[in-house]
């Protein structure tokens, strides 16, 4: 860090400069601008709610008004005394205006004295000013100028506008900051501004900061608007303990409208240069963004792997080099027909601990390549699937199955009040584990259901059977798994009945609000069947949330199908205001068993328990307290480890973007994580996880915004991540100083856990690139990032 000198600093202050606005989201090429929106910071700029003409603005009549007037026939006319002149969206005031016409009929205006333009782009104001009526250019000696409704002026020894399109400035100056400050500006020999291209181009430019001159560079581009421009975009730059400094300045190619890349060269001191690439486009069938990322030798990898300080689990490649791919493609080919693509592949295990990566999360534990084409009309939906993981730890490597390939057919119909829909599927399961055993499983599940709807009730019954046949080949050399059979079948049947009832009233005590108590009783028989000899391709326990009440089967996949012989109870309430906002909901549910539910897999934690009766409760709440107030909870208790199993609450108080509070908790009990992970033999967890977390953004005053989180681990009683950060903001630069660490490993010899130490300094222009909002990208600096509570979809991944 004792590196990191102000002159580096001062170098990506400056290298800010050249950034322009091109972002875009996956669904849209192009993201629109965001121009500046704080009255504070548009005090002082000219305001017009005139709209272009549609007529060509040059072929509209010249009007002119004044005190006096006075001709010299035949060339000359003089206007004296408040002299406004007028045409379209244009007009211009000055105290004198001569009109002279020449024998070519060339025809020139004169305007001397107080003299200003202004149209819906620009507002100029100088001495002397001249136009020309034949080919409409203007220009006008030392003169100020600002652009109308935003951010951006400046002075001139003259300026020209021509073509309604150009402006030229001549031996001048410019800057987004408002009238008064004088944080920084650009100064040129000649500045062209392009209205159609809303583009800035200065020639023999000096960047200032406070009349300082810190950079000069012979031409310089900055964007004006929403345009998408190829140039540099803003640098980043950060330093942590592991990497040291790390700087990287993107570069926007404009391709086409519907094309564009970004080419990303990263220095990170301890490791070596990156080159990080991306592309995206956008066609008449969909859209897609194509990435890869190559780093030709890591010190910092070589060393950590030749040293050996690392788990057994992390998988050290002997490769130099690192790299990532990424393809992600979505295609509609016809009404019927849809592609889509969704590939993440890495070198070694640790590329996204080391590097990080927009693409992937160092917490999946593995990525996954999938490619899926589907068919689909009134009918018929149909998708072939071919998935492949690349597990980021050793112990997966040879355990994780994938569907290579599934085939998913689902049927709809109908004959009057009855549904019908068959649900069909064929999946071959391999892996990388030479001793694990491999798959054909085709499953067939026809249902027929029968609803009644009302307003205030719903009542659904539905029968159907599930039938299933392994065609499992097990390695006769793997005697652990000489159990499997190899040619299987499997028949079930099930019925359900599922009713609901909604009760409403008015409260009293509370004018303009109204009560909904929803009852719903779901009644599930399926039979019991021996699943033991049939291996867990795809099958894990699903959490038992108060909508898990109602689920069908605890698993997911089709490997494990548990009987059930079992009612699930639950009651909602629910409070609306007057606008039909739903304010309050409280919902509380168990499951009771008649019934052992089983598989005959006795290394499930559903198998051991012997039990009937009440065996699962749920408890789900949210509460908008008011519009800045929002509480949401959970809680689910498992009588059969006779403990809560998972817990979690949330409160956030949010005001605005910047200025927000968040607390939370979140509780998983180890025996219930056991029992969903129980085919990995190294389980990170060796207790419960308890953490509680604190989240805020605030503003100590109108510049300058503190934000920070910290989320304690109770059980091992230490932070598990935390960081703080400042952010200082006016109306035309800002800079954002960031501070965190956070858990990447345990060191044995010390039985504690290992942290890496980041920081981060970023500069922005205001006006001059699209203004994010810092602050939220703030938030998700640390390795938990914001989620806020306001969202409608909160909890629902």
């Amino acid at each position: 860090m004792k590196k990191l000198t102000p002159s580096f600093i001062a170098i990506t202050v400056c290298l800010s400069i050249y950034s322009t606005n091109n972002y875009a989201d996956e669904n849209k090429i192009l993201k629109q601008f965001e121009t500046q929106t704080n009255p504070r910071c548009l005090t002082n700029v000219p305001k017009s709610n005139l709209s272009d003409p549609q007529d060509n603005i040059n072929d509209l009549p010249i009007n002119v008004m004044s005190d006096s007037f006075k001709a010299e026939l035949p060339n000359k006319a003089i206007y004296n005394g408040n002299v406004v002149v007028t045409q379209g969206n244009r007009q211009i005031n000055s105290d004198q205006l001569t009109l002279i016409q020449s024998q070519n009929q060339n025809r020139e205006i004169i305007l001397n004295g107080n003299v200003s333009y202004q149209d819906n782009m620009i507002e100029m104001h100088g001495d002397k000013a001249s136009m020309n009526l034949v080919n409409k250019e203007i220009q006008i000696d030392k003169s100020q100028y600002h652009l109308v409704n935003r951010l951006g002026r400046g002075s001139a020894e003259s300026v020209q506008f021509t073509n309604n399109r150009y402006l030229i400035i001549n031996e001048g100056s410019f800057t987004s900051c408002p009238v008064d400050n004088k944080s920084w500006n650009i100064e040129g020999s000649k500045i062209v501004h392009d209205n159609d291209e809303q583009l800035l181009e200065v020639w023999n430019a000096v960047f200032r900061i406070a009349n300082v001159p810190v950079l000069y560079t012979p031409y310089l581009q900055l964007p004006t608007g929403n345009k998408r421009r190829s140039g540099l975009l803003m640098p980043d730059f950060s330093y942590n303990s592991i990497g040291g400094i790390d700087f990287s300045l993107p570069f926007y190619w404009n391709i086409a409208p519907n094309y564009d890349a970004t080419f990303t060269p990263r220095i990170i001191q301890k490791r070596g240069i990156q080159l990080q690439t991306e592309a995206r486009y956008l066609n008449a069938l969909g859209y897609g963004t194509l990435a890869f990322d190559w780093l030709q030798h890591d010190k910092q990898y070589s060393n950590d792997r030749n040293q050996k300080h690392h788990s057994n689990d992390s998988g050290y490649s002997d490769n130099s080099y690192r790299w990532l791919f990424h393809w992600k493609n979505e295609e509609q080919i016809n009404d019927n027909w849809r592609l889509a693509v969704n590939t993440t592949r890495v070198s070694d295990n640790q590329y996204i601990t080391d590097l990080g990566s927009k693409y992937a999360s160092e917490t999946d534990g593995y990525l996954t390549q999938d490619y899926t084409i589907g068919y689909a009309d009134e009918k018929w939906d149909v998708n072939l699937n071919y998935k492949y993981f690349q597990p980021l730890y050793d112990s997966l490597k040879h355990k994780l199955y994938r569907p290579e390939p599934q085939l998913n057919i689902n049927y709809y119909d109908s004959v009057g009040d009855f549904n019908f829909k068959t649900f069909t599927q064929v999946s071959h399961f391999v892996t990388s584990g030479k001793e694990n055993p491999k798959t054909w499983r085709f499953h067939f599940e026809p249902v027929v259901n029968y609803n009644i709807i009302s307003s205030w009730a719903s009542l659904s019954t539905e029968a159907g059977f599930l039938a299933t046949r392994y065609n499992q080949d097990v390695p006769k050399s793997n005697q652990s798994k000489a159990y499997l059979k190899e040619n299987t079948n499997r028949f079930l049947p099930k019925f359900s009945i599922d009713g609901k009832i909604i009760f409403e009233r008015n409260i009293n005590s509370f004018a303009g609000y109204t009560q909904t108590i929803e009852p719903r009783v779901k009644y599930l028989y399926i039979p019991y069947r021996n699943q033991s000899r049939i291996d867990n391709y795809d099958s894990s326990l699903l959490q038992s949330d108060y909508i898990g009440l109602f689920r069908e089967q605890p698993f997911s996949g089709l490997d494990r199908i548990a009987s059930a012989n079992k009612l699930a109870s639950g009651i909602t309430t629910r409070v609306y205001d007057d606008n039909q906002v739903e304010r309050f909901n409280l919902s509380f549910g168990q499951v009771y068993y008649f019934t052992r539910s089983k598989t005959g897999d006795n290394s499930s934690l559903l198998d051991q328990d012997k039990d009937t009766g009440t065996l699962t409760w749920a408890m789900d709440n949210f509460w908008r307290i008011n519009d800045d107030m929002i509480f949401r909870s959970g809680v689910q208790y498992d009588t059969r480890i006779n403990k809560v199993s998972l817990a979690n609450a949330i409160y956030e108080y949010r005001i605005s973007e910047n200025k927000m509070t968040q607390l939370s908790y979140r509780y998983a009990n180890k025996k219930y994580i056991d029992s969903i992970d129980t085919g990995t033999d190294k389980n990170p967890y060796k207790q419960n996880i308890s953490q509680f977390g604190v989240m805020s953004s605030w503003p100590l005053t109108d510049s300058i915004n503190a934000v920070g989180s910290v989320f304690y681990d109770i059980d091992n009683n230490q932070i598990a991540d935390d960081f703080i950060g400042l952010r200082y903001e006016d109306c035309c630069w800002g800079v954002s100083l960031q501070y965190g660490r956070k858990i990447v490993d345990w060191n044995s010899d010390s039985k504690s856990s290992k942290y890496e130490n980041k920081f981060s300094i970023n500069f922005e222009l205001r006006g001059l690139n699209q203004n994010r909002n810092t602050i939220a990208k703030m938030l998700d600096f640390g390795l938990l990032p914001y989620n806020t509570a306001f969202d409608e979809n909160y909890g629902t991944k």
